[in-house]
């Protein structure tokens, strides 16, 4: 009786053993996930590290730190209670300036480690669960500037030469809220890049147009170019609109754009000249944000023959009905006219980007001419060209009209610079192109010699119209 009560009782121990080792036993290492922290980093190393464990006992506590050349930075820990419910999945995020810890350029290692309360058939903690290759890199790229004083208008276009180091990734001139990309590739120098660029006409002459040049790690650096700019004055007009156009012109474009045509026309119109106007400026920016490397043009860009002008850039607009005045706009282009359904020819050589209908623009045509330089033909009354179709300077692309938001036969005629509107004036003006542009673009030896215009065949449109 006694030996059954024994061998009860140490059966009884081992069982006891065995369940406290099942819910003690370590289950393997805790699973380590590293989160948002990138290839390349800069002064800053952020991200969170998610460790999981299977087991019942939980985590104990979890590390993180960086190793250089056998040196160690601490990034984050934290130690989990004992007491209290067991964590089996954390989430540890971290953000620690490299600088200002002491870490140096070059490859680093981010190592993970973390332990559980379970028992450990071989003794010890767990460390090393994880590591992250990275490269450390909290230097700038450099800039240096090639192009001297830039003397510009509001509303008036440049061009900036500079060069900057092979690790700069994202390189613009920006003006205010504008960005202007840098085109590389294009001189004999691999260092030195150039970017057109504007100051908007909505700006004043205290902007600053700046160079900016980013890294792979977010290292930025931003040189001020030197810019003088000339205060100007735009027009003002006052444009009577009565109910007759409202109802020849608001069910037209707003059906064209797919929305609904509301009973009052009045506030149909102020929704064409708001809504439809912002999303008409929109599909522009996005048309013309992609650019051929190199110019397409090959001289003076060409201005409408016999037209005269009903409007100038950026006339500051009323628009007036019964007496009142019901909103403003700023109108952004040109407008030409001389006869009904004139011939619309291209400012100059480039290839069609978009041809069909846009908003307050009606049936519109816009054409690439390289390097961010792009030229739009509003309100035709027909297309002749395709998108992807080269033209030459001159070429017949349509004709004049006033579908869209046009109150008569004409042209509407705008140059942008990646999305932003600039003064056609002065790239209709041969001295103005060769001092602020021209020189700048043949002031260093080129990649290779500039394209000439597009030959004849069956994708081009020549001078007189014929494709």
């Amino acid at each position: 009786m006694k030996r059954s009560v024994g061998v009860i009782s140490v059966a009884a121990l081992a069982a006891l053993a065995c369940a406290l080792w099942w819910f003690k036993l370590e289950r393997g290492a805790p699973q380590v996930d590293v989160i948002g922290v990138p290839d390349v980093v800069g002064r800053t190393l952020s991200g969170e590290v998610l460790v999981r464990t299977a087991g019942r006992p939980g985590l104990r506590w979890i590390e993180v730190r960086l190793v250089r050349d056998g040196q160690s930075v601490p990034i984050v820990s934290e130690a989990l209670p004992a007491d209290g419910p067991r964590v089996n999945e954390k989430r540890l995020p971290f953000a620690v300036d490299l600088s200002a810890a002491g870490a140096v350029d070059g490859p680093a290692t981010l190592e993970v480690s973390a332990d559980t309360y379970a028992w450990h058939l071989f003794g010890g903690s767990r460390g090393g669960v994880a590591e992250r290759a990275l490269t450390i890199d909290a230097t700038p790229p450099r800039v240096t500037l090639l192009t001297t004083q830039h003397n510009m208008r509001l509303g008036g276009s440049a061009v900036a030469v500079f060069t900057v180091s092979p690790d700069a990734t994202d390189v613009a001139v920006v003006v205010d809220q504008h960005e202007f990309p840098a085109v590389r590739g294009y001189f004999a120098d691999p260092t030195a890049v150039l970017a057109l660029f504007a100051v908007p006409q909505d700006l004043s002459t205290k902007a600053r147009p700046r160079v900016r040049a980013r890294d792979a790690a977010g290292n930025t650096s931003e040189v001020e170019l030197p810019v003088q700019i000339a205060g100007r004055s735009f027009p003002e007009r006052q444009l009577p609109i009565d109910d007759a156009f409202l109802q020849r012109k608001v069910p037209e474009i707003l059906s064209k754009v797919g929305k609904p045509v509301p009973v009052d026309l009045l506030q149909g119109y102020l929704l064409v000249n708001r809504d439809v106007r912002r999303e008409s400026e929109a599909q522009l920016d996005t048309i013309t944000a992609t650019s051929a490397s190199q110019p397409l043009w090959t001289g003076v860009f060409h201005r409408q023959s016999n037209a005269a002008p009903m409007s100038a850039f950026a006339d500051r607009r009323s628009y007036i009905y019964k007496g009142e005045t019901i909103d403003r706009q700023t109108h952004l282009g040109y407008d030409l006219a001389s006869l009904k359904r004139a011939p619309v020819e291209a400012a100059q050589a480039g290839v069609v980007t978009f041809a069909g209908y846009l908003g307050i623009y009606g049936d519109t045509v816009v054409i690439d001419h390289g390097l961010g330089v792009a030229s739009v033909y509003g309100h035709l009354s027909s297309l002749g060209v395709q998108v992807g179709q080269q033209v030459e300077s001159g070429a017949v692309i349509g004709q004049s009209g006033e579908t869209g938001l046009a109150g008569g036969d004409h042209l509407h005629f705008s140059i942008m610079l990646r999305g932003t509107h600039v003064d056609p004036v002065e790239w209709w003006d041969v001295r103005w192109l060769r001092d602020h542009v021209t020189a700048a673009l043949t002031s260093l030896p080129l990649a290779a010699p500039l394209a000439p215009a597009p030959a004849s065949g069956e994708n081009v449109v020549d001078g007189q119209g014929h494709s």
